[in-house]
């Protein structure tokens, strides 16, 4: 393994082996990917990572706040080849595993909430909101939801419509996006929607949801949960002031809405503590994982109050969530 410890450029970037692939990338990939830099990466360890043509580069994007313990993570990777070796796939609907089993007890104990809990395994941050859309309309025969300006949820078709930090990824689905969503104000400080100051506003963004969003759009009683990003990400790294999410977790207790926090982003250590809930004092009834949850292995996890996800068998299910390969990247401990 290469002892990267700073950039080498052996040749312009990109190079000559790069442009040919990023031309043949171009001729057979979706067009809807966006790309940040022209780099073919080939090997990547640690905080680096190198091209196709041998340049070295120190990896500032992490795969967006997913690789949070460096690239090729020694322990990771013999606990991948451990696993590989001797179970790779099981799927949920057959039988049980005990990567499965150890891995939920240890995440669901480690999550906030001092109550019984459940998880649901799946393979995305999108599949995780979308498996707690589900389990928060059907616990609470429900059909709304509420979710903030300027939040990422997710590309699928419920997870988008919760979405809304760029028009570019609504545009025309609009009308085929799951209905019953409002949208209120997220606490941006900064840019303020109420030009307001945050040292004397008093919130108006809570105001705004209580006595407009919640009395005039989406009726209390038709309201199952609430969605909320800790501190909004492909939003802007927006970072709200404490009293706004526990304002926000008042407002579901006093009207028997669910607390779902989507921890995708910013969960396991990106703000200090394993998860954002806990430096902001908040406690959902449904928690979002994915991301950073299995050092960059698809991986996506659905915690839930046990009783949301006591639901009927075969309401929900899938094929390759909590793969015992991705379950054992996922399980290392420090």
């Amino acid at each position: 393994m290469p002892d990267y410890d700073h950039p080498i450029i052996h040749t312009k970037p990109p190079g000559p082996k790069a442009r040919a692939m990023i031309a043949e990338d171009n001729s057979l990939l979706s067009k809807s990917l966006s790309r940040t830099s022209e780099l073919v990466g080939m090997q990547a360890h640690g905080a680096f990572v190198e091209d196709i043509d041998g340049n070295v580069y120190l990896d500032f994007g992490s795969g967006i706040a997913v690789t949070v313990m460096g690239h090729t993570h020694p322990r990771v990777v013999q606990a991948i080849q451990k696993q590989a070796e001797t179970l790779i796939h099981v799927n949920s609907c057959d039988y049980y595993s005990l990567p499965q089993i150890e891995y939920a007890r240890r995440i669901t104990s480690l999550s906030p909430g001092d109550y019984s809990k459940r998880i649901f395994f799946s393979n995305s941050g999108a599949e995780s909101v979308e498996c707690g859309i589900k389990a928060a309309k059907y616990g609470t025969e429900k059909p709304g939801m509420i979710a903030f300006v300027g939040g990422f949820h997710g590309r699928t078709m419920g997870a988008l419509a919760l979405t809304s930090n760029s028009a570019v990824a609504r545009r025309r689905y609009t009308s085929s996006l799951m209905p019953d969503v409002a949208f209120a104000p997220y606490a941006y400080c900064y840019r303020c929607p109420f030009n307001q100051r945050e040292d004397a506003c008093g919130l108006e963004c809570l105001r705004y949801l209580e006595e407009w969003v919640l009395q005039k759009v989406m009726p209390v009683e038709d309201c199952a949960a609430m969605i909320v990003e800790p501190i909004q990400g492909a939003g802007g790294y927006i970072v709200p002031p404490q009293a706004f999410l526990k304002g926000l977790e008042r407002i579901c207790r006093e009207r028997d809405i669910l607390f779902m926090v989507d921890e995708v982003q910013t969960g396991f250590c990106k703000t200090g503590h394993l998860f954002a809930c806990d430096h902001f004092g908040i406690t959902p009834d449904i928690l979002c994982l994915s991301k950073a949850i299995a050092a960059g292995l698809p991986m996506g996890a659905t915690i839930t109050r046990s009783g949301l996800l006591e639901w009927e068998l075969n309401t929900h299910e899938n094929t390759l969530g909590g793969n015992p390969v991705v379950v054992a990247a996922g399980s290392i401990k420090a």
